[in-house]
């Protein structure tokens, strides 16, 4: 092949991998909504068109040469032809083997694109075994199945030939097909016009300043002579600048705002994983779901939409894992056996899109918050007697709080809903939630419609500026020291009638701090941030004014810097960094363990010289020295024993803060020896992680059963995983 031919290979395989992607959505729908159960003549509709899309799968695939998925398709292709055709029927066993046929279709695509071998050729076997035997088997006639898909095959091709019909031909449009990457770039040059628009602005300030200024300006009217003449050019001059500055204002955001438009997209086109995603997991779950999306043509900036697809993921996960119940309990609840899970999507009037995700599950308890949040060191009981049912559950958003009490891989570390949080923030938005118990929860995030330019309230500490973004402050106010109150040994004020503690922004940042010249009126300027909820007060040494510009990332040389987030240039050519408030209040956290709202529990007694002792229960050498080096390092003491039998020996002799097992042990394996610890009074309450490579959700369901407090799968294992929930546990 030479390389003219490979080019076009090239731009073969890319334009196959657009069409696969649509096809492949089609045939995952179609499927969803052939579970649904639907009337006799609809079904053999949509039987028709996952018949066709399969079918025209197989034959793009042929054209680049990719055989293992025109096989695939092939096999798939057969089961629907004998689908159309009624010789089988459809049953949840089918629905299961197909939509691993989808999940195996989406690898090999993958595969395809990114140029890698990563399914195993046992699972391809294995998945063609399975459909073969699932249509071949429904029949007492396996002769006569064989001739009618070869028959349906041969009508299939003179169906592809001929027009749609009249309901699903698209109705065309004057559009420009455009890459993205263009309109980004595109879009990128036209917001560096601001800093041309920020420095005009600058200038024609300066201009005024020295017109007005009492040294130079304030007598030259009294003068005769050049500097009268002087005054009255830079009259001339800036009234025009002046003018000038506001046309190129607004045509600058009127180009920006169009720009942005262009680059709107509907949410439809990243909601088509989520019907699958939630029928897998509930699947797995053994939970029962209706699953419904509304408002998927409202359209939003196309970064924006990239960017929430993974919180919106972490929220529906949270909604199918903690909320919504099983068919049984739900029953017993009066409830019925499946449950409800809606996201909804709208445009609000104030070019801000609103996205809700509600579900009819258990809710969310006040009491089981509020457990973790003692545990975890979030808030005092004083201050948790004042909040409200709204504020108590928004502390669900902050890192390390969870109301799961069983712990795995996946859930139950309290990161998800922060991860949501930050994303959320970071995007300009904001994130709440509303609970009844026993009835429900929903999630409400609010998006701006596009990605606004940035904006920040430029501040001084000692001489250096820094900008914090104007989304997480709510109030800058000038308290006295009179208002300064000492509670916990923490400095707080009284906002809205709550205390909320107070910090110099400049002792997190490490920068000086000037002290009032006596008799100086001590008046301190102070910045109310509130990100989720969660308050807190920072002293500055001047609040200036609002800076509007674009944000310029540090670089992978300075991506580990704390408590910055970027940079932005003023008008005058400075640059100045703007604050991360996320990372400012943890960094405010650590200095500061008494602090009202963000206390955090001690690593405690390990770094006090009261070190914990841990039971380590695993067969292999290996492991088990690998997990007594981890655990010692961190500062345990450690005691190992070769299985379960051994292990609950020892726990019944001595004394131990927490158990790690493996699952898989001779003589008493992992789930035998927690039910013998949750049998045995004495040592009930006995924290039980459990470390093995058993991930089948058959497994987890029975460690959680057992008593186990955590369940993490050495696939996915790290060293950090470990400490962390083993400090969650202690």
């Amino acid at each position: 092949m030479n390389k003219k031919q490979e080019e076009f290979f090239k731009e073969l395989l890319a334009d196959f991998k657009v069409e696969a992607a649509e096809h492949k959505q089609t045939i995952i729908k179609g499927l969803l909504d052939l579970e649904k159960g639907l009337a006799e003549k609809e079904m053999q509709s949509l039987v028709e068109l996952i018949f066709r899309e399969t079918h025209s799968l197989k034959g793009a695939a042929r054209a680049v040469s990719l055989a293992d998925i025109e096989r695939l398709c092939q096999t798939m292709e057969t089961g629907f032809s004998l689908l159309k055709n009624q010789t089988i029927s459809i049953s949840k066993t089918f629905f299961d083997k197909m939509h691993a046929s989808v999940d195996l279709l989406d690898q090999l695509l993958e595969d395809s694109a990114t140029g890698n071998k990563t399914v195993k050729a046992e699972r391809k076997v294995a998945i063609m075994k399975d459909l073969n035997e699932l249509f071949y088997k429904k029949s007492s006639l396996p002769g006569k199945i064989q001739n009618t898909a070869d028959s349906e095959k041969i009508q299939s091709e003179k169906i592809i030939s001929q027009d749609l019909p009249q309901k699903e031909k698209s109705v065309a449009t004057e559009t420009v097909r455009i890459s993205t990457a263009k309109l980004t770039e595109i879009l990128l040059q036209t917001e560096e016009l601001i800093n041309i628009k920020n420095t005009l602005t600058h200038y024609i300030k300066e201009i005024r300043r020295i017109t007005l200024n009492p040294k130079t300006g304030g007598d030259i009217c009294q003068v005769e002579g050049k500097l009268k003449s002087i005054r009255e050019e830079i009259d001339r001059v800036a009234k025009p600048m002046d003018q000038f500055s506001r046309i190129m204002t607004r045509t600058i955001d009127d180009l920006s705002l169009g720009i942005k438009n262009t680059l709107l997209l509907p949410f439809s086109s990243i909601l088509d994983i989520f019907p699958k995603f939630v029928r897998d997991l509930s699947t797995s779950q053994k939970k029962e779901i209706n699953f419904t999306i509304h408002g998927g043509e409202t359209e939003i900036d196309r970064r924006i939409l990239e960017e929430i697809k993974d919180p919106l993921i972490h929220l529906i996960r949270n909604s199918i894992d903690h909320g919504i119940e099983t068919p049984d309990i739900r029953r017993k609840s009066g409830k019925p056996p499946k449950g409800s899970l809606i996201l909804e999507i709208k445009q609000t009037g104030n070019r801000e899109v609103s996205l809700q995700i509600s579900d009819d599950g258990k809710g969310i308890s006040r009491e089981r918050v509020l457990e973790s949040a003692f545990k975890n060191g979030v808030v005092s009981q004083e201050v948790a007697d004042n909040m409200t049912d709204q504020e108590v559950f928004n502390l669900i958003f902050l890192s390390g709080l969870s109301t799961s009490p069983f712990i795995t891989d996946l859930s139950g570390r309290g990161l998800g809903l922060a991860i949501v949080a930050e994303k959320v923030f970071r995007l300009g938005g904001s994130v709440s939630i509303d609970s009844k118990p026993g009835s429900g929860s929903v999630f409400i995030i609010i998006l701006p419609l596009t990605v606004e330019t940035f904006r920040g309230i430029l501040i001084r500490i000692a001489e250096q500026y820094l900008i914090i973004p104007t989304n997480t402050i709510e109030k800058a106010i000038r308290i006295t020291p009179s208002e300064i109150k000492k509670i916990e040994n923490q400095d707080t004020i009284i906002f809205n009638g709550k205390n909320i503690a107070l910090l110099r922004l400049g002792d997190i940042l490490g920068l000086p701090y000037k002290k009032p010249k006596a008799g100086e009126l001590a008046l301190f300027f102070t910045l109310i941030l509130n990100l989720g909820q969660r308050r807190m007060a920072f002293i500055v040494d001047e609040i200036l004014d609002e800076q509007e510009g674009i944000v310029k990332m540090l670089g992978s040389q300075l991506i580990h810097v704390r408590n910055i987030t970027g940079a932005t240039v003023l008008g005058n050519g400075k640059i100045v960094p703007i604050l991360n408030v996320a990372e400012l209040m943890e960094s405010a956290k650590s200095m500061n363990k008494n602090m009202t709202l963000t206390q955090e529990s001690d690593r405690s007694e390990i770094e006090s010289g009261e070190k914990k002792s841990v039971l380590v229960a695993e067969d292999s050498i290996t492991a088990r020295s690998l997990l007594r080096n981890i655990l010692e390092s961190a500062g345990y003491l450690v005691k190992t024993a070769v299985d379960g039998m051994e292990a609950f020996q020892f726990l019944q002799g001595e004394s131990y803060d927490l158990v790690v097992s493996d699952i898989e042990m001779p003589r008493m394996n992992g789930f035998e020896l927690t039910t013998r610890i949750r049998s045995d009074k004495k040592i009930e309450e006995l924290p039980v992680i459990l470390v093995t490579a058993l991930d089948a959700p058959n497994d987890r369901q029975r460690g959680m059963e057992c008593g186990a407090n955590a369940y993490i799968v050495k696939s996915s294992f790290e060293q950090s995983n470990l400490l962390e929930v083993i400090k969650r546990l202690l």
